[in-house]
């Protein structure tokens, strides 16, 4: 006799499990797609495995604390992951209004994507619909046709609430998932991002500028030195560029060679691309990152349970972590250093 039970979901794997199963052919293409042969991607995720954590035992830690400010206090957050600038749109309307469910359930920023604002959402009222207490990024796609559009809510940005801004970098070729470009899912051409971009960004607003898609010293340096308060090391998920390397495996670079240069080692670096687990955060974490991005994971979570999938994700990656951090001897993660891994 068969029975309509609910799936076992105690790992980010479940979630990704249970939404093969359930998503349209042309949503599940889009986002477990990667570029060509798919090779980006699947070092992002299998990168991780070169990097141990170091058991420590005899500590004595019976709490950690997870909570982390950036930008000099701007920014307050109780953990070092939230959600990333994900284009939301494919999977159903309004899917970004349950992502911000996670408001109330912690105290996290979340990254808002401007292509996952559709109508009747406007970006003016979106800072109204989360907690007081979350703070909301607003990450900006530069089209052909929208330049002037972006620049004029860049300068209001701040005035209707948001905590900060990103402006992705990688975006000189569409995404292209497999061995086509998706032109039903991705209908606009994006303009070529250059260092003037930036410079003129900083020149519209005060908010903490983010730069998203940096893969090496010499862009992550060209991004701070051109006015980005942090960058984001990320590969756009392998959604970009086939046989690429992983994130995890550029970060250490990036961090040793920003923080040798006086112009840019107070840049705030963030990771994105592969995270799956909260083993991999505490290793970006160790590696440098101040604070991780998840993609991929919190679609899986709408697309099995849109109203708990989010909130549910966060608390699975959130024990993982914290539970990591105990049998390593972090006490406190904003003060986690390379000590706690050695490379395999």
């Amino acid at each position: 006799m068969k029975t309509n039970r609910k799936p076992v979901l105690e790992s980010v794997e479940d979630y990704e499990r249970e939404a093969k199963k359930v998503l349209s052919r042309d949503v599940k293409d889009y986002i477990f797609g990667a570029t060509e042969s798919g090779a980006t991607l699947a070092r992002n995720e299998a990168a991780f495995s070169k990097f141990l954590i170091i058991r420590r035992v005899l500590q004595g830690i019976e709490k950690v604390e997870t909570n982390f400010s950036y930008f000099g206090g701007r920014i307050q957050s109780e953990l070092p992951f939230f959600p990333s600038c994900i284009n939301l749109a494919p999977m159903y309307p309004k899917a970004l209004l349950d992502i911000f469910r996670l408001s109330k359930s912690f105290k996290v920023p979340i990254f808002v994507s401007n292509l996952s604002i559709v109508e009747p959402l406007q970006m003016s009222e979106l800072p109204r619909l989360v907690t007081k207490t979350t703070p909301l990024i607003w990450q900006m796609y530069f089209h052909h046709d929208n330049y002037d559009l972006i620049m004029k809510q860049t300068r209001q940005a701040s005035e209707w609430g948001y905590s900060a801004v990103v402006l992705t970098v990688d975006t000189e070729q569409s995404v292209k998932l497999g061995y086509g470009i998706q032109r039903a899912i991705f209908t606009h051409d994006f303009r070529i991002i250059t260092p003037s971009d930036i410079k003129k960004i900083r020149e519209t607003t005060n908010l903490p500028l983010i730069a998203k898609g940096i893969m090496t010293s010499e862009d992550a340096e060209l991004a701070v030195e051109s006015g980005a308060d942090a960058i984001v090391v990320s590969n756009h998920g392998g959604r970009t560029m086939d046989c690429g390397e992983a994130a995890i495996e550029a970060l250490p670079k990036i961090v040793e060679h920003l923080k040798k240069k006086k112009a840019t080692r107070n840049a705030e670096i963030l990771f994105d691309s592969g995270i799956r687990r909260g083993t991999d955060i505490i290793k970006a974490l160790a590696l440098g990152a101040r604070g991780c991005l998840i993609g991929r994971p919190y679609f899986w979570a709408l697309a099995v349970d849109r109203r708990n999938g989010v909130e549910d994700v966060t608390r699975i990656l959130k024990a993982e972590l914290v539970r990591t951090a105990a049998l390593c001897g972090v006490r406190d993660l904003s003060k986690v250093d390379p000590n706690i891994i050695r490379t395999a």
